[in-house]
């Protein structure tokens, strides 16, 4: 009878240490990145990741936005397209982030984690010219590939798009020089899963949405198989 129990005691703590070490182990989900997009007005947009980092895009200056930008007004990283008061009002940042501008925001950069790249672009391509230049910046943030066009005065030339790469969310702007069928064949160019329209006007492409505030929420996960046009309010 002894040598049963000691048989019975075995076997259970066999037992309890098999349940500790074998078996699948059920791991809590994880929750999707989240990165928040706020409008502030004509060109100007925040963009937060899931980590805090926030980009801030084309500041504009008093009566040329049609808003005022808040204030306090911050971010860490500014990016700038093109010299023009409705895009480079850099003293409306109360800090001091890093900017990308000009000649500097051309090729890539890491900044806080985020890695960027500027492609430029000139009115007058035979004649560069800094007065003519606009940079589109393109960035990563919680596994979303961000391209952000300040100006769209042609049809992107194959070296700029093969340096853009692919996009999930374009930044495009409303008024341009081209025309409708051309601006159609430039997004169709870079084909983004989210268009978002800066500027004053009306244009949309595939699907559109209308939000109803100034400020979405996306992840990775959210993102659209086709063409999906988001219209901030004015």
């Amino acid at each position: 009878m002894g040598r049963f129990f000691v048989l019975a005691a075995l076997a259970a703590m066999v037992a309890v240490l098999a349940g500790c070490g074998g078996g699948e182990v059920v791991s809590a989900p994880v929750p999707p990145r989240l990165t928040r997009i706020e409008s502030l007005g004509n060109q100007c947009f925040r963009i937060t990741s899931s980590l805090g980092t926030s980009i801030l895009t084309n500041p504009y200056a008093p009566k040329t936005g049609g808003r005022t930008l808040p204030s306090p007004l911050k971010a860490d990283i500014l990016l700038v397209t093109a010299e023009r008061p409705d895009a480079n009002n850099i003293n409306a940042l109360e800090n001091q982030p890093a900017l990308l501008r000009g000649s500097v925001g051309i090729g890539c950069a890491n900044i806080t984690g985020v890695p960027i790249r500027g492609v430029p672009s000139y009115r007058n391509p035979d004649v560069p010219s800094a007065d003519g230049m606009n940079v589109t910046y393109t960035w990563v943030m919680d596994g979303i590939r961000f391209c952000y066009v300040g100006n769209m005065d042609r049809l992107f030339a194959p070296d700029q798009l093969s340096q853009i790469g692919s996009v999930d969310v374009l930044f495009a702007p409303v008024q341009t020089l081209l025309t409708p069928a051309e601006r159609d064949q430039a997004i169709n160019q870079i084909r983004p899963r989210l268009l978002v329209p800066m500027g004053k006007g009306t244009w949309t492409t595939g699907e559109v949405k209308k939000l109803e505030g100034n400020g979405f929420s996306l992840s990775r996960e959210m993102l659209p198989m086709q063409t999906l046009t988001l219209v901030f309010p004015k």
